[in-house]
């Protein structure tokens, strides 16, 4: 077994000696650190991965702050709080009723990360050593460091605390990664369901793995919000696709917008410029070979559906790095053809969305909504009974509280295992 496992699991037996609230003291002080602009150590982080994703530092500032603004003490302490009842059931026996009950974390979290957000691998960490659990994470491959960084900030700060932290990719010899997989006690896997289902085949068959598949979130925009303030919605929605990149499942990737495909045309020029203010990658004429050809693919079809009579208004060529077309009629979210990417979709109302979105029943991480009050108040409810698994204002999409039931299930809870103590 790899050495590091071995220290892992003896950092977790130290781990589940120590109080959560030092845990969540430690874990605080150290996001507070990662929020302080004069940190040296913030200051490079932000260096390196504007390096690594050729934008200006700006737009990593922007992914840093919507991360670590909410990884407070309270907040921490209330996100425990908030799925276990209570910090204290991860320190001992707590009065249930007649009985009592007590929480315990796994032996040895393992999880594997996919392409995304930057910031999003460390929110594994973090909920691991909430419930008191050491944590390798294996990190997508060629993706950015940040969350190194951020576990050898953790050791910098609490060696303790840092040893129950790996962050790694498999160990180079011949049974690396079945060796990490078979000392797992729980698996949390993100990505695609073939890269789930190899690791399901090396684990235990008493290990939990928890999946994270792939999900994808929409905006919808009503005819009153886009008439009261236009300028409004499209920074809005500027904000929650053009966010990292669109690299995580909280950037739309369709906005329904009420409206004929001839009232969406204007908004695409306005978008497009919002969208690459937000997030400037270069252009998509130098993008990877497979995402040239995806996008000439995409084209081609652009073509075949101008001559059926069918055409949609788009902006952004391979000169630009982000893409926004106004769809020439109703249809349901689906995966871009190519990475940043955003489609208009006109719907005669809310009930029509509601309906292409159930038909994705499932998948839809989020919708964003721009509308007036009551109208609010009047889609929130099938929205639910359609399948999303979360709703949100246009514009806050990208900044979900701890306490958000990612794919609609809790964090911590489905990392412990529950112990009840009777008479």
């Amino acid at each position: 077994m790899d050495e590091r496992v071995v220290g892992l699991v003896d950092a977790g037996q130290r781990l589940k000696t120590r109080p959560t609230s030092e845990i969540i003291d430690g874990l605080a002080t150290v996001c507070a650190k990662w929020r302080d602009d004069d940190w040296s150590v913030r200051r490079a982080a932000i260096e390196a991965l504007a390096a690594h994703y050729q934008v200006p530092r700006p737009s990593i500032v922007e992914v840093l702050d919507a991360a670590f603004s909410g990884w407070t003490r309270d907040s921490l302490e209330g996100w425990v709080s908030g799925e276990l009842g209570s910090t204290g059931v991860l320190d001992g026996f707590v009065a249930n009723g007649s009985s009592s009950r007590l929480a315990v974390g796994p032996e040895l979290v393992v999880a594997v990360a996919a392409h995304g957000v930057p910031t999003t691998p460390i929110t594994d960490i973090i909920s691991a050593l909430l419930v008191k659990a050491p944590v390798w994470l294996k990190p997508a491959s060629e993706t950015d460091d940040l969350t190194a960084r951020f576990a050898a900030s953790i050791g910098d700060d609490d060696s303790d605390l840092g040893a129950a932290v790996v962050v790694s990719a498999w160990p180079d010899s011949p049974d690396g990664r079945e060796s990490v997989l078979s000392a797992a006690t729980t698996v949390i896997a993100t990505g695609r369901e073939d890269t789930v289902r190899r690791l399901r085949s090396s684990v235990n068959p008493g290990t939990s793995v928890i999946v994270h598949g792939p999900r994808l979130s929409v905006a919808l925009v009503t005819r009153e919000a886009l008439t009261e303030n236009r300028g409004r919605v499209i920074d809005a929605l500027a904000k929650d696709t053009a966010f990292a990149g669109q690299m995580g499942c909280l950037s739309p990737v369709t906005a329904f917008v009420e409206g004929s495909s001839d009232e969406l045309a204007p908004l695409v020029e306005p978008l497009l410029g919002a969208c690459i203010d937000r997030w400037p990658s270069p252009p998509r004429r130098e993008a990877s070979t497979s995402e040239r050809a995806a996008f000439g693919e995409w084209r081609s079809l652009m073509d075949v559906e101008t001559s059926a009579g069918l055409a949609s208004r788009w902006s952004g060529d391979l000169d630009a790095p982000w893409t926004v077309v106004a769809r020439g009629q109703s249809e349901a979210p689906s995966v871009p053809p190519v990475p940043r990417f955003l489609a208009l979709v006109p719907v005669d109302g809310v009930d029509q969305s509601i309906r292409l979105c159930a038909g994705c029943k499932g998948s839809i991480a989020t919708v964003g909504v721009a509308a007036p009050d009551q109208r609010f108040g009047d889609v929130v409810g099938p929205l639910s009974m359609a399948g999303v698994e979360r709703i949100s204002l246009l514009g806050a999409m990208q900044r979900p509280p701890l306490s958000w039931r990612r794919d609609g299930r809790p964090t911590l809870a489905d990392l412990i295992r529950w112990v009840d103590l009777e008479g």
